[in-house]
């Protein structure tokens, strides 16, 4: 059967059916903890806007193992709500991430895997919630946040295999840092009760951050000794593609006076290259009748 996925930085990508060399199983990761988006703060910084004097909000910041945690400046020279990550290279050119992932194995007889090419499309600030303090003493607001992965298009793809998963423990590159998704904002939902401080006659204002991602999905059947890419019906091209969009609510969250202007911003995304497909296809009606069921069962 074939060998797992693997992931390369900062190579060019090839085009379905162009032979490609092989590609290095390697992910990089930062010495002690992956960084956001977002510059991590000192605990007694202050949320603000530029050139805009604010009361101080209770200001933290909280590590865990993967991601930074914190309730500060979003980024070190922007403050906006929405950060556009335009595709490296000009689109369909590269990959944000790429992995193969098994659906079925049968050994000795058959297998079915999904090769993903992801994009990550944009990053934003959502709003979760506001709140006045109109006394003249600093009041206590207690937020519940959630995190987790939720698939806005081509749901059906988990009739196949779990999508999600492939998202736990990613690590990709954004604007020069490192940032390693968790299991709980992939594959499980997970509550947090925040409590923060609000001055006295001032808003408070909550935002959770975002990350939308589209992932083109190719399959690859593993029959009677080799492996094929699956292609449409009565044709050896263009190739089954599967098409979902995927948004993580993440654990981190940003609190300000204000409302953060609209933007949109920009940022970068480090590039892959993506899991490469074998180069003989094969038409849709020539798969198995298992394969042909599953690719049914995902809406293909």
């Amino acid at each position: 059967m074939s060998s797992q996925s693997s992931v390369a930085t900062n190579a060019l990508a090839s085009d379905p059916g162009v032979e490609q060399p092989p590609v290095e199983a390697k992910v990089e990761h930062t010495a002690d903890v992956a960084k956001s988006l977002a510059s991590s703060v000192p605990t007694d910084a202050l949320a603000s806007g530029p050139g805009v004097e604010q009361p101080p909000l209770q200001a933290k910041a909280e590590h865990t193992a993967d991601v930074a945690r914190y309730l500060g400046t979003p980024r070190d020279l922007y403050e906006f709500r929405v950060y556009n990550v335009p595709r490296p290279g000009g689109p369909g050119s590269r990959a944000t991430f790429s992995s193969r992932e098994t659906i079925y194995n049968r050994p000795g007889d058959e297998a079915m895997h999904a090769v993903i090419r992801r994009y990550l499309n944009k990053i934003q600030w959502i709003q979760r919630m506001s709140w006045n303090n109109d006394t003249d003493a600093p009041q206590y607001k207690e937020y519940e946040q959630f995190t987790g992965l939720t698939i806005t298009q081509g749901s059906d793809v988990t009739n196949g295999f779990n999508l999600g998963a492939s998202y736990e423990g990613m690590s990709i590159g954004i604007d020069h840092s490192t940032r390693t998704f968790k299991s709980t904002e992939t594959t499980e939902t997970w509550k947090e009760t925040i409590k923060i401080t609000v001055p006295p006659r001032s808003e408070l204002i909550f935002y959770q951050k975002r990350f939308d991602f589209t992932d083109e999905i190719y399959f690859i059947l593993d029959a009677w000794g080799h492996e094929h890419t699956i292609a449409s019906w009565g044709e050896y091209y263009p190739l089954t593609t599967k098409v979902t969009s995927v948004y993580i609510m993440a654990e981190e969250y940003y609190t300000r006076s204000g409302n953060l202007p609209e933007g949109p911003g920009a940022a970068t995304a480090d590039s892959v290259l993506w899991v490469q497909l074998p180069l003989p296809t094969l038409k849709r009606e020539s798969a198995t009748q298992r394969a042909r069921n599953v690719l049914a069962d995902m809406g293909l």
